[in-house]
C-alpha cells in the first residue's frame, strides 16, 4: 500500500515540471529568436534601402555640384574674355579711383560676435572690419587664408574681457592682437592695417 502512495507525489511533481518546462519554452524561443529576426531584418531589409538612398542623394548632389561647376566654368572665361577685351572690370574700376583702394577692402570680416571672456554667455561683441595686407601679393596671400583669419579673429576677441572692452583703447589692443595673429598665422608681417566698421559691445 505504501508504493502506491509514495508514486503519486512523484508523478504529481514530473507532472508539474513538465507543465513549467512547457510554459517557459514559448519565452526560451522568443529570446534566441529576437535577436536573429533583428539581424535578418537589418541585414536584408533596412540596410539595403539605406544604402540605395544615400546612393541616390550623393549622386544627385555630384551632378548638382558638376552642373553648377559648369556654369561657373562658362561664366569665367566669358568674364576673362571681357576684361581682356578692353572692358575694365569691377576690380579694376575700385582701384582707379585710389590705387590701394580695393585692396584695403579685402578681405571682409563681417558680423563676427564671440561672447566676452569672463561674463559666462551674458555679453557679447560683434564686430565688421577689414584688413589691408602691405602690397597687392599680401592681399592675394590674405585671401587664400581667410578662413583661417577668420577663426584665429574668433579665437582673439572671445579672449577680451569686459574690462579692456569698457576702456576707451579697447578697438587699438582688439587692431593690435589681431594684427598680431594675423601675421603670426601668415608666418609673415604681411597685414598692415585692420579697420573696424563695427564695434558693439552689448
Amino acid at each position: 500500500m505504501a508504493d502506491p502512495a509514495s508514486d503519486k507525489p512523484a508523478e504529481k511533481s514530473a507532472t508539474a515540471a513538465g507543465k513549467s518546462a512547457g510554459s517557459l519554452l514559448p519565452t526560451i524561443i522568443a529570446v534566441v529568436l529576437a535577436p536573429a529576426v533583428s539581424w535578418a531584418v537589418v541585414s536584408f531589409l533596412l540596410l539595403p534601402k539605406i544604402t540605395q538612398e544615400v546612393k541616390t542623394q550623393l549622386t544627385a548632389a555630384l551632378a548638382h555640384a558638376a552642373s553648377h561647376e559648369g556654369a561657373d566654368g562658362g561664366a569665367n572665361p566669358g568674364a576673362e574674355g571681357h576684361a581682356a577685351g578692353g572692358s575694365p572690370a569691377p576690380k579694376a574700376e575700385t582701384g582707379a579711383h585710389g590705387g590701394k583702394a580695393g585692396a584695403d577692402v579685402r578681405p571682409k570680416f563681417e558680423n563676427l560676435t564671440v561672447n566676452i571672456a569672463g561674463t559666462q554667455g551674458t555679453r557679447y561683441l560683434k564686430v565688421t572690419f577689414n584688413v589691408s595686407g602691405k602690397n597687392e601679393a599680401a592681399n592675394r596671400k590674405i585671401d587664400l587664408k581667410h578662413t583661417e583669419l577668420v577663426d584665429a579673429a574668433l579665437t582673439v576677441l572671445s579672449s577680451l574681457t569686459l574690462p579692456e572692452l569698457d576702456d576707451p583703447s579697447s578697438r587699438t589692443v582688439a587692431r593690435g592682437r589681431l594684427l598680431a595673429a594675423f601675421n603670426d598665422l601668415l608666418k609673415a608681417s604681411l597685414v598692415e592695417q585692420v579697420l573696424f566698421s563695427d564695434f558693439v559691445v552689448q
